[in-house]
């Protein structure tokens, strides 16, 4: 008897979960489907396969092209914005939201801005990289106050902005679109003088 209360109790929690999780993705669903009708993007719903794949926005800004998606990192879910240079290469840079990340990679630069300094550690870059982070600084700042764990990933041929969480906030989506796009359209030469 006792045995079947057990079964009964891990299955209704089970029903449970999953429900809730669910719902967590159709409410994902629908805060991407009305930032993309807001935008002028375009919503594309998550494919039948492979299972847990996610929504997406496409869109284009300035003639960048972007998606936002949520993806699953580490058993956490984080939205992510990524760009694509139209021409030329994007910056190379890894930009982390201090105190958020485990990391034994001591700061490759300096922006020279308190705040930017103060909110984020960049691990990777080289200064003529670097320079392209002060079009992203006030996008940034806005992802440090409203976002956890922001991260910042640059490797010369996309660009990806990523946070915990599925966000719904259309101006936090904004600043990290405007981030990306703006570090993607740089046009930056093949390679750097020296």
């Amino acid at each position: 008897m006792i045995e079947l209360l057990v079964i009964g109790a891990t299955l209704t929690i089970a029903v449970w979960a999953a429900g809730a999780q669910a719902h967590r993705r159709s409410v994902a669903s629908r805060a991407l489907d009305r930032y993309a009708q807001s935008r002028g993007g375009v919503f594309v719903p998550p494919p039948a396969s492979p299972r847990g794949a996610s929504p997406r926005v496409v869109g284009t800004q300035d003639d960048v092209p972007y998606v936002v998606e949520l993806v699953r990192l580490g058993g956490e879910v984080r939205t992510r914005l990524t760009a694509t240079p139209p021409r030329g290469r994007a910056p190379v840079l890894s930009v982390l939201q201090r105190g958020m990340f485990t990391t034994t990679k001591q700061a490759t630069l300096r922006l020279g801005d308190e705040a930017f300094d103060r909110a984020y550690l960049v691990t990777g870059g080289a200064a003529h990289d670097a320079e392209a982070l002060r079009v992203a600084k006030g996008a940034l700042l806005f992802l440090d106050d409203r976002c956890r764990g922001v991260w910042l990933s640059a490797d010369g041929a996309k660009i990806a902005a990523s946070w915990i969480g599925a966000e719904s906030d259309p101006l936090v989506l904004d600043a990290a679109r405007d981030a990306v796009v703006a570090l993607a359209g740089l046009h930056l030469p093949e390679a750097p003088y020296r």
